[in-house]
């Protein structure tokens, strides 16, 4: 062994042992190894400063600590050969400070296989050599069967350090699920021993702070086994947690819990959401929530904004080719989705809780729930209300249960006649008492809700508020809910109201999970006060099914608003403004869900409801019109929804003025119909003035100003301009995609369709892939999802990619006749895409009946003169002419006639290319019957027509009849 060598083993131990003495007792030892060697004590008090200091490496950003050291080495500049008696066999990974080996034992002392962590060269700042020096020291003090073992440890002959570790040969823990099939109880027992690693791991003072699938191998054996302590941290002495710095923070942003990214304390709560999002990601495949932010900042404010989808909810979303990926071929979504609500939902809900005090206290009670679930136990984060527990002793002992409930209903029966005739008595001396109670409830609301506005104001006011810095709307309504708990405890009448009120506001305010918690408990308590089938349940039911909507959840929200509205109305409330508001909601649903009829139903009556309530001007009145005219417009009834529109949009003018954001909104709907309508200018004059009212009202960022300039970018791509469509697209990208949502999903879409005007068909049918999938995550399994489908259909056919089509194809037809099997506007689209495939493959009899139906579903959806039944006529005239049957040929020809006379009467730009495609089909016909003059007349004016990018195979179809012809091609005959 070399001096430096044996230096380091000396400064190493030393180190070791001073690290954990008091600092009294450690200046002690110092000050007498300064008398003995003050060289080696000076490099061991350097190390211990660098482990006292408050923002040590993990703490803080990297170049900060290494300023001036050159670049990081790769692994195959690593030491050759071995490092102490470690042959190094080949790199297995890298980290911040080193590169670690698989290596096996070269001096004979015994044979093994093992993982060998090696200090970088030119890595030996004391901060870092006291971080490898305190990741090699918690690794030693960490015993435990799930969890890598330290082997040895020493100084390498280039004088660098190293340490040795077992070597685990296995996948990641979601690998090994998916690979094996694992099912839902099997993938809980094994989370639930690395759970209890990690216990075990708190309870010798260590937090993990980057626990993810990939730090929890699985061997051959099925036992997980947790590794890299890399950025594990001692908990402090003085408390729990430990609080980080400000730099940026050395971790899985994917899997950091909220503190981590806003540099809040940090705890072994911390790595009990890392279980919860491994939970999730083992139960569903993917995490509740995405992070895509690429700087501190940005994933600060995810992170403080974020919201977690259900496991149950992500389940129900899950493709089949996704669920059998993780379960295999026999598993049901929907029986996964209902195995995962309840219990399980709550288990991930519980230990992703923003706040860490609000988690499961330790991972070892964390690792308890999830055996609880598995024995059938009541879980210990679900409230322990005597019903819940009942519940489940009546799953574990069915048959006493049922010998029990019949003798207790032989009882119950004659004691219910004697209890019905005391409470008539009691009901009319009762009444007055009510009505008297009832005014009184009303005036303490009003004087609550009054000082709830008081206190807002006095938030702006430096003097008068409490704090120095005055508290956000959202902060004051979460601590005005607090005084209600605390201050209404004896008047839960009172406070159902409150809460009730307040879960509204959270709405607005999108404090969505929080508006959720607060609704479902006014819910709770106000059934409980006035029974589940009163007015005033079902007003709070119908909010709390608002709130649900808000955070995503559309099957469950469905259920909660359609039991209101059938009790409201059923207790003859279904023509107040509540009932209005929560049909409002439905309609929006069920236009998801392919009922476009119901839809429209339930928007026109939350119409006449507010007409009727506040007057045909109020401004109240515009947004159900807003709604009515959304469920138009999806429906395909355009007039009317443009009524819709424009009668909102006067009402906003008259009450609020022209240049009002609303009218926008309102502006930018109406362009919608214009644009689809082919009325092109008058659509472009519509957004401008929309895109011109939102960058002076709205931050430039703004949500409205990305959707409107997705919308000018469209219009753009159908005028022609693709220059201009490029600069609106990116811009619009560039904002929505801050926020995934349905929205974003739709400006994948029309990019995608932007890409397929550019002739770029293969980035068309990425776009619209990368549409699907965002479409899927906002809305599952809905019209939209699949419509984006099969425009990724029509991307492929122009690609030439047949077999991809085709599967892609059918997916979409079976999935649309499931969801919406009788919209029309879905179905005419769907037989246009999968007909023009068959008619691209030459498959002339297939593909002929799916034309002509979607010739008859544009004619009944767009006036007689509009482009898009032209262009159904010429597809339809080209599979007949493909059959190359006499009897057709009259048809055909009629088809042609009719769409060249409708597109030269457009006259516009964007009816060109369409009137190329008439004209080669009309060369065809032509030369079928023998007229080569015609013909060759028909294919140079087809030809000149058909430039555009988009129109590229059909022209080069026009370019081969040519010279099939004898027809110049390019100025040669």
């Amino acid at each position: 062994m070399s001096t430096a060598t044996e230096r380091w083993a000396e400064v190493a131990a030393l180190f070791d042992e001073l690290a954990e003495l008091e600092h009294a007792v450690r200046a002690q030892r110092l000050a007498a190894l300064d008398e003995s060697d003050p060289a080696l004590a000076a490099e061991v008090r350097a190390l211990l400063a660098a482990d006292d200091t408050p923002n040590p490496l993990l703490d803080g950003e990297l170049a900060g600590v290494v300023v001036g050291i050159p670049g990081v080495e790769s692994p195959a500049s690593a030491p050759a050969g071995k490092t102490g008696p470690w042959r190094l066999l080949r790199p297995l990974g890298e980290g911040g400070m080193g590169v670690v080996w698989l290596a096996e034992r070269i001096d004979g002392a015994y044979e093994q296989q093992v993982a060998v962590k090696v200090l970088k060269r030119g890595m030996d700042t004391q901060a870092i050599l006291r971080r490898f020096l305190q990741e090699r020291r918690i690794l030693a003090r960490l015993n435990h069967p799930n969890i890598v073992r330290l082997v040895d440890g020493g100084m390498g002959e280039d004088e660098r350090p190293y340490y040795v570790m077992d070597y685990v040969d296995g996948q990641s823990i979601t690998r090994h699920a998916a690979d094996h099939h694992l099912d839902v109880s099997a993938r809980m027992r094994l989370l639930a021993r690395v759970a209890d690693a990690v216990a075990y791991a708190h309870a010798q003072l260590v937090i993990h702070r980057d626990l993810k699938p990939s730090n929890v191998l699985v061997d051959h054996q099925g036992e997980p086994r947790v590794l890299d302590f890399g950025i594990a941290k001692l908990i402090e002495e003085s408390g729990e947690q430990t609080q980080t710095g400000t730099g940026l923070r050395v971790m899985s942003p994917a899997y950091a819990a909220p503190e981590q990214i806003l540099g809040e304390p940090i705890g072994t709560a911390t790595d009990v959401y890392a279980l919860g999002l491994m939970l999730c990601e083992l139960l569903v495949g993917q995490l509740p929530r995405q992070r895509r932010g690429s700087t501190p900042a940005q994933l600060a404010l995810e992170a403080s904004q974020e919201v977690t989808d259900r496991a149950s909810t992500l389940a129900a979303r899950l493709t089949g080719a996704q669920l059998q990926a993780l379960y295999g071929e026999t598993a049901d979504p929907r029986q996964l989705s209902r195995m995962l609500s309840g219990d399980l939902d709550l288990i991930v809900a519980t230990a992703l809780q923003r706040e860490p005090a609000r988690r499961y206290a330790t991972a070892a009670a964390f690792a308890d729930d999830l055996r609880r679930w598995l024995d059938g136990r009541p879980i210990a984060a679900r409230a322990d209300s005597p019903g819940y527990r009942l519940k489940k002793f009546m799953r574990r002992h069915r048959l006493g249960v049922a010998a029990s409930v019949i003798v207790a209903f032989s009882l119950i029966g004659g004691l219910g006649v004697a209890l019905w005739q005391a409470q008539l008595a009691r009901a009319e001396a009762q009444r007055a008492d009510l009505e008297r109670g009832k005014a009184e409830r009303q005036l303490a609301r009003s004087e609550r809700v009054k000082d709830f506005i008081l206190t807002l104001f006095r938030e702006q006011d430096p003097i008068s508020r409490a704090s120095a810095t005055a508290r956000t709307p959202v902060a004051l309504i979460r601590d005005g809910i607090a005084q209600i708990d605390s201050s209404l405890a004896g008047e839960p009448e009172l406070r159902a109201q409150l809460l009730k009120d307040l879960g509204e506001i959270q709405i607005s305010l999108d404090d969505r999970e929080a508006a959720r918690a607060t609704l479902k408990r006014a819910w709770e308590l106000q059934s409980s006060l006035s029974g589940a089938d009163s007015i005033a349940t079902a007003e709070v039911l119908a909010a709390y099914g608002d709130a649900v909507y808000a955070v995503g959840d559309v099957p469950a929200s469905a259920a909660l608003l359609r039991d209101a509205l059938t009790k409201l109305r059923q207790a003859g409330a279904g023509n107040l403004p509540r009932a209005a508001l929560a049909e409002s909601s439905l309609a929006n649903i069920e236009l998801v869900e392919g009922s476009n009829a119901e839809a429209e139903k339930l928007a026109r009556h939350g119409v006449e409801v507010f007409r009727e309530t506040y007057g045909a001007e109020d401004i109240r009145v515009a947004s159900r019109l807003g709604v009515l005219g959304k469920v138009q417009q999806e429906a395909g009834n355009y007039p009317d929804a443009l009524a819709s529109y424009r009668e909102a949009l006067a009402i906003v003018a008259r009450n609020n003025g022209e240049d009002h954001v609303r009218t926008a909104m309102l502006r930018t709907n109406v362009g919608d119909i214009l644009r689809v309508q082919h009325k092109y200018d008058e659509a472009r004059v519509e957004y401008e003035t929309a895109l011109r009212i939102e960058r002076a009202q709205l931050p430039d960022d703004h949500l409205f100003v990305g959707g409107t300039l997705l919308r000018l970018g469209d219009l753009q791509r159908r005028m022609g301009n693709l220059e201009a469509a490029e600069a609106s697209f990116a811009e619009s990208i560039a904002i929505l995609g801050k926020t995934p949502s349905g929205q974003y999903a739709q400006a994948l879409q029309t990019y995608g369709t932007l890409a397929r005007a550019q002739g770029r068909f293969e980035l068309a049918a990425q776009r619209y892939r990368k549409s699907f999938e965002a479409f899927q995550a906002a809305t599952g399994d809905s019209v939209y999802t699949w419509i984006t489908a099969l425009l990724e259909v029509s991307a492929l056919t122009a690609a030439e990619r047949f077999v991809e089509a085709d599967r892609l194809g059918a997916d979409a037809l079976a999935a649309l006749a499931r969801v919406s099997p009788d919209d029309r506007y879905n179905n005419t689209f769907a037989a246009s895409v999968v007909g023009s495939l068959r008619l691209a493959e030459s498959r002339f009899d297939d593909a002929t009946p799916l034309l002509r139906r979607a010739l008859e579903g544009v004619q009944a959806i767009y006036d007689k003169d509009h482009a898009e039944i032209a262009q159904a006529r010429v597809a339809l005239a080209a599979a007949l002419l493909g059959q190359q049957e006499s009897a057709l040929r009259g048809e055909a020809a009629a088809l042609i006639e009719t769409a060249i006379e409708t597109l030269t009467r457009a006259g516009d730009a964007g009816s060109e290319p369409m009137l190329g495609a008439a004209y080669l089909e009309r060369s065809r016909f032509h030369e079928q019957g023998g007229n080569l003059d015609a013909a060759r007349a028909d294919v140079v004016a087809a030809m000149a027509r058909l430039r555009t990018p988009e129109y590229a195979p059909k022209l080069r179809q026009a370019e081969a009849l040519a010279r099939k012809l004898g027809a110049p091609v390019g100025g040669r005959a």
